[in-house]
């Protein structure tokens, strides 16, 4: 039974405590102050008639002007919690006084009558107060429970409590009205009602460990007015409540005048009539608010469920001045009681949940006492004004069917307001989850910001060796700033020769030509590969013969002074001498084996001073097995762009050590190497390898014809490309927001996207039965929907423009619970419906495996029943990764009804694929103990992007 109860109100594990000690809370809080109303009701009528309404409602304010300060210094202090159960037994003891005034000054003699008289009122105005504080505390304790998605499934629920307290209310109030003595009486069962109240809240369980309290704000209250001042969303919620105060307001003023009216002051009669009207009420609003607030609030959300009071209000107040009658009364007060404590109480507090928590209680007491209240005074002032006027000034004599005309206009305004309110709630939910967001992403060469240089020029001045080479590591693979040029130079006089070195090696890369004068002086440099470094600088900046130079200097590493020497033959010039450098350049480049390396290190180096005249030594150098070798030789190529150059150049690529640098030198090329490049990126003959760094290169590019060619390559079959074609999309509408893509490609592709994703779970149900959590083959499976995801998310990108997707995105990879809330509420809010409906769930923790596979089983279809068919499906998927995964579960499993497809694979490029291949074979015939499981080596699944 509690099972099921469970599920049809989406009640999750952990939650039931709190849910049900929540739902009781707010049901005795609402029953409590529902109960009150006919009692003040009663006895306020009887008193003084329905037109002095007026008057207590502009003293409300009034009195909470002095109880709302220390409120909230005294709950800053000392927790809410601790505050609101001593508010709760604060306010039954007040009503036990009440009791006894009520029974003592009861006769209209002398002093004692005059207490008499004025009693109504000042309790009238008690319970307004006790009105407006008991619910807020009770809400903000329900959100200091839940996350904005728990919210969004829980509320609902929570908040049939306050129905079904409305049911009790009115059963209490027209019963026992009789049997305990008349209306003052039934005083003594509010009182135990609030102090049921709280001793609920003290059973509630926190959240989360409890907040450390400290010293409070100096000044709370001005603190939320200012914020709000300053908040769109704040100021747009602050206006829904004054104007929902005053329609409400108004509304249960016709309710008194026809009340009085029918009961002419009997405060017995009026108190049942009241307990009847909430009971009724209360009846449908616990039958909406179970059946229909909580789906809709889970499948809609605030967009919709936002207009329905006011709309549904409005249409009442229509009535009312069409019609009149009681009727039309009791209609429109019963969706004002029925939708306020369903759809609209649950609604609004979700608005409260985007802010920060340490906000969010000021702010919602200062907009829901404060605001609130003083939009009562305004009401009341208004209502006064246009009805008999105060204080024997008369007014505009409107009645009921004038009352709800203007009421009408009021309402339109709240419409207005609400509207406004749809969206400024996503923007500040997306706003939440940019201000938590982490940029996952490498920044690329040459991008350093302000703030970067600014905090490299301070390492490059580090008394910390280690700092500064550090600074340098990062200096050699960006462009140089020039404002970091003079701390440059500042370390060719470091203590350091490393130091030194490098220095000269990243002015030297900067083209500075300010430092000849320092480079000479460190050709005397005690450490020889300092001197090495300045003879090269020397011969190649300055133009200096190094024959001059010998006979003063010391030793010099050999393949320095041939690589002087060839610079400086090779260099424009009288000097210049084409067939000495080739010479010397030759013995260079086939200088072969680790020992060698230097020698074609520095060759590489003086070639990028003449790299049109010896374009074969190039090409050598480009292919070279050493990486530093190569990476050198791309450098000294990129610049030229020749056409010979771009067969090297597009190799390299097939290299992880030089794809970078070699997508760099390619993208030198611009647009006229954009064909070749389209050609190689459809072509199925050219290496995958090549393929997948083909977006690098195009993205670099960046023109038009290059964005054309990345938006026509989006069907790519093979996994890993169809995802670096999509980040580099990416990348370009960052720089390009006019960057448009065919929108039907790209909603097929997010649709494939999913089903395949779906298809996943469907997979990995029987492998979770099989395999235990930290098996290998089962972390490879999710790294793999991980990426599939963040496929996803890339996709949706190129539709929605900004960077709210990924902002999302990081929002759902966070470790903050209330940040993955907000982001879940954020996509939830701006998808369309059918991709929300199919997404969410993919996304939302609470949502199960076992709910996701029957998610899977009723979109996707071909369910997977055993391992061995969802082992077959991932040798079948076109992700090289997964299939490697499948190969290894193959042998792992024992599934020898696979070993046919398994062996398709022995040839397979992929070194790790068949390794796999070969270890699964082995296991099947039963050459390795099947006792030991084999785990999948790290080299599986490497380069996915």
């Amino acid at each position: 039974m509690v099972s099921r109860l469970r599920r049809l109100f989406d009640v999750r594990s952990g939650e039931g405590l709190r849910v049900l000690l929540s739902f009781l809370y707010m049901a005795v809080v609402v029953s409590a102050l529902l109960l009150a109303k006919p009692i003040r009701n009663s006895l306020f009528l009887q008193q003084y008639g329905p037109y002095s309404l007026v008057y207590v409602y502009a003293a409300v304010p009034l009195a909470l002007s002095l109880f709302v300060p220390v409120y909230s210094r005294v709950t800053a202090r000392f927790g809410s919690r601790a505050v609101t159960v001593a508010t709760l037994v604060f306010f039954s003891i007040n009503v036990v006084l009440f009791w006894y005034a009520f029974r003592v000054y009861k006769e209209p003699e002398s002093q004692a009558g005059t207490i008499a008289w004025l009693l109504p009122g000042v309790f009238y105005v008690w319970v307004n107060c006790f009105g407006v504080i008991a619910p807020v505390q009770a809400w903000s304790f329900a959100n200091s429970l839940f996350d904005t998605r728990q919210a969004r499934r829980l509320f609902g629920l929570i908040g049939a409590g306050a129905s079904l307290g409305a049911i009790g209310a009115g059963l209490l109030a027209r019963f026992l009205v009789g049997p305990v003595g008349g209306t003052v009486n039934m005083m003594l069962v509010l009182a135990a009602l609030i102090l049921l109240a709280a001793a609920i809240v003290t059973q509630i369980p926190q959240r989360g460990p409890a907040a450390r309290r400290g010293r409070p704000p100096r000044h709370p209250f001005s603190d939320s007015m200012r914020q709000i001042a300053a908040s769109p969303y704040l100021r747009l919620m602050a206006s829904l409540v004054f104007l929902v105060a005053i329609a409400t307001q108004w509304t249960g003023f016709q309710l008194s005048l026809v009340a009085e009216r029918r009961y002419s002051g009997d405060a017995d009669e009026l108190t049942a009539f009241f307990g009847t009207v909430n009971f009724a009420l209360g009846a449908i609003s616990f039958l909406l608010q179970l059946l229909l607030a909580g789906p809709a609030l889970r499948r809609f959300g605030v967009a919709l469920t936002i207009l329905v009071l006011p709309v549904s209000l409005g249409f009442g107040s229509l009535l009312i001045m069409l019609f009149g009658g009681v009727w039309t009364v009791l209609l429109t007060n019963g969706l004002d009681q029925g939708l306020r404590f369903s759809f609209d109480r649950a609604t609004y507090e979700l608005l409260y949940l985007p802010l920060p928590p340490a906000l969010r209680a000021p702010i919602k007491n200062t907009i829901d006492i404060v605001v609130s209240r003083f939009a009562d005074a305004a009401g009341a002032v208004l209502l006064g004004v246009a009805t008999k006027g105060f204080f024997g000034l008369g007014g505009l004599g409107a009645g009921l069917r004038g009352t709800a005309a203007i009421n009408l206009a009021i309402i339109a305004a709240w419409c207005a307001v609400a509207w406004r309110l749809r969206v400024e709630y996503v923007r500040t939910i997306r706003q939440t989850i940019r201000q938590n967001r982490v940029d996952t992403e490498r920044m690329p060469p040459g991008a350093l910001d302000r703030s970067a240089t600014s905090a490299l020029g301070a390492a490059l001045g580090a008394t910390d060796a280690s700092e500064v080479r550090y600074a340098l590591d990062l200096l050699e693979a960006q462009r140089i700033d020039e404002d970091l040029l003079p701390n440059l130079r500042h370390l060719l006089a470091h203590g350091e020769p490393d130091i030194r070195r490098r220095a000269l090696l990243v002015l030297a890369a900067a083209k500075d030509r300010t430092i000849g004068a320092s480079a000479v002086e460190m050709l005397r440099d005690p450490d020889l590969s300092v001197r090495t470094e300045a003879l090269l600088y020397v011969t190649r900046e300055m133009g200096v013969d190094p024959l001059s130079q010998l006979q003063e200097l010391g030793d010099f590493e050999g393949s320095s002074i041939r690589a002087a020497m060839a610079a400086f033959l090779a260099s424009p010039g009288p000097s210049q001498n084409l067939e000495a450098a080739r010479t010397m350049l030759d013995v260079m480049v086939l200088s072969s084996g680790p020992a060698g390396v230097p020698d074609r290190v520095q060759a590489a180096r003086v070639l990028a001073v003449a790299p049109d005249m010896f374009p074969d030594l190039l090409v050598r150098l480009i292919a070279d097995e050493d990486p530093q070798v190569a990476l050198q030789a791309i450098s000294a190529g990129a610049p030229a762009a020749r056409g010979d150059l771009i067969e090297p150049f597009m190799q390299a690529l097939r290299r992880p050590e030089l794809a970078d640098e070699a997508a760099r030198a390619l993208a030198q090329y611009r647009n006229a190497i954009v064909p070749e490049l389209e050609r190689r990126l459809h072509d199925a003959d050219t290496p995958v390898e090549i393929r997948r760094e083909l977006p690098a290169v195009l993205v670099r590019i960046g023109t038009p014809l290059a964005q054309q060619v990345l938006i026509e390559g989006l069907l790519q079959v093979d996994v890993q490309l169809r995802y670096r074609i999509v980040a580099s999309l990416n990348k370009l509408q960052d720089v390009h927001p006019d960057l448009r893509v065919d929108r039907e490609v790209v909603e097929l592709l997010i649709a494939a996207e999913i089903a395949g994703h779906y298809r996943s779970y469907q997979v990995l149900g029987p492998l979770r039965a099989q395999l235990r959590e930290d098996d290998p083959i089962l972390q490879t499976l999710h790294r793999s929907m991980e990426q599939e995801l963040e496929r996803i998310f890339r996709l949706m990108a190129l539709l929605f423009r900004g960077s709210a997707l990924h902002d999302a995105y990081v929002g759902l990879r966070s470790t903050n619970s209330a940040l993955r809330a907000n982001a879940l509420e954020f996509l939830d809010n701006v998808l369309q419906p059918d991709l929300r409906k199919v997404l969410v769930p993919l996304l939302d923790g609470q949502v199960t495996v076992e709910e996701r596979i029957a998610i899977a089983d009723r979109l996707v279809g071909a369910p997977v029943e055993s391992a061995e068919e969802a082992v077959a499906t991932l040798l079948a998927s076109g992700d090289a990764w997964l299939r490697s995964c499948a190969v290894y579960a193959v042998g792992a499993l024992q599934l020898h009804g696979l070993a046919g497809e398994v062996r398709r694979y022995k040839s397979a490029s992929d070194p790790a694929l068949r390794k796999g291949v070969q270890a699964a074979l082995e296991r099947l015939a039963g050459e390795s103990d099947p006792a030991q499981h084999r785990p999948v080596p790290a080299e599986v699944g490497m380069g996915v992007g």
